[in-house]
Parts: structure tokens; sequence; C-alpha cells
């Protein structure tokens, strides 16, 4: 069985077109904002803030894998297993992990033609399995050890954690800032008062977990 525990094999979407239009619209009428104003409207570091902190969660990255797990397990007394009691199934399916960055938390400093952002850590913020992608197979039927809705929900969590680092081996971290310092700038240099007045210098911090 352990040639099944090699099959998970994953499909990496670079660049996870959709979330990136949608994040890059919320930025686009959050930059008109900036731009319908009024004449004697300034850019400070207040109303950048402000701006910043109305998207919230920004998702620039998306990785998407199909993975197949198996599960097994033994009752046990005084740490030996008891025959007969042997609990197992198959499972194929499909997940998507999207990352970006925490907009909340970003630090505005206007230092005369130098606007500087620093912003936290990239980190995952959404993980999804497809329940229509799920398929189960060789599912055991033991009376003495059935397996039970709490198997597949510690089955699901366990997988979950897995497949994340898996992502961040695979660089979904660094990709994703990157990303956020790309899509950021593209938006916010759209304002004309930006763009003409100010360098615009982002940093964002690096993840701990990021291999």
């Amino acid at each position: 069985m352990k040639v099944l525990d090699t099959l998970g094999k994953s499909k990496k979407a670079i660049g996870g077109i959709i979330a990136i239009l949608l994040c890059i619209v919320a930025i686009f009428f959050a930059g008109m904002k900036f731009a319908d104003g009024k004449e004697n409207d300034k850019i400070t570091s207040t109303t950048i803030r402000n701006q910043l902190t109305e998207i919230n969660e920004l998702a620039v990255y998306s990785y998407d894998y199909s993975k197949v797990g198996k599960f097994s397990n033994k009752l046990s007394f005084n740490g030996w297993d008891i025959p007969l009691t042997q609990k197992n199934f198959i499972i194929t399916y499909d997940g998507t992990i999207k990352a970006g960055i925490n907009l909340d938390e970003a630090k505005v400093d206007i230092d005369q033609n130098n606007l500087n952002i620093t912003l936290p850590a990239t980190k995952i913020l959404s993980h999804e399995i497809d329940e229509n992608s799920i398929e189960v197979y060789d599912e055991s039927s033991n009376i003495f050890n059935q397996i039970s809705i709490n198997d597949y929900k510690s089955f699901a969590t366990k997988e979950k954690k897995k497949n994340e680092k898996d992502a961040i081996s695979n660089g979904i971290l660094t990709k994703s800032k990157e990303k956020v310092v790309q899509t950021l700038t593209t938006y916010l240099q759209a304002i004309p008062e930006i763009k003409d007045n100010y360098q615009l210098n982002i940093t964002i911090q690096d993840a701990k977990t990021d291999e």
C-alpha cells in the first residue's frame, strides 16, 4: 500500500487567474476613489491605509492539486493491535489553496517624495477541497470497528495540513509575495497623484514557514 501514498500528484495552477482578476477589480475601484476626489484632497498615509484596509485580504495566487489519500486504523489494547478490527478507505480528491496578504495590517509612511508601504508576510488565506471531486475506494465494512464521520473529518484535516506544507515547499508564499508587489505597484501607480509625485516602495516581511 505504500505505493498509494506516492500517487498524489499536484497540478499547480500558477497565477490564480480568477483570484487575481477579482483583487485587481477591488484595487481598481479603491484607486478610483483617489482619482475622483476633490482637487484639495491630498494623498496622506491615512487615506492610503484606509483604502488598503477596505480591500482587507488580497488573494493573488492559487495552487490547485489532485491527490490520493489512504486512511487505515485498528483498535488496540495496551499497545497491541486487536485482530479483525482493521478499517480503511482510499480517497481521491481535488483541492485549491489560495495565498496572499492581509492588507489590514499595512503600515504606510510618507517621507517627502517617498511613499513607503510595509506589509506583513504572505500567508495561506483559504484552502478548499472540491466535494464534487471526491471519490471513495476500497472502503471497509468492519462490524467491530466501523468507519465514522469523525474518521473522514480527521482524515481531511490531516490531508489539508500535508498539502499546505507541499504548497509552501513549492514556493506558494514566495510567489504570492511577488504577485502582491506587482499588483499593488501597478494599481497604486495608476493613481496620477501617486505616480507623478511619489516614489513607491513596497516592503513585505518574509514568511517564516516558507522553504
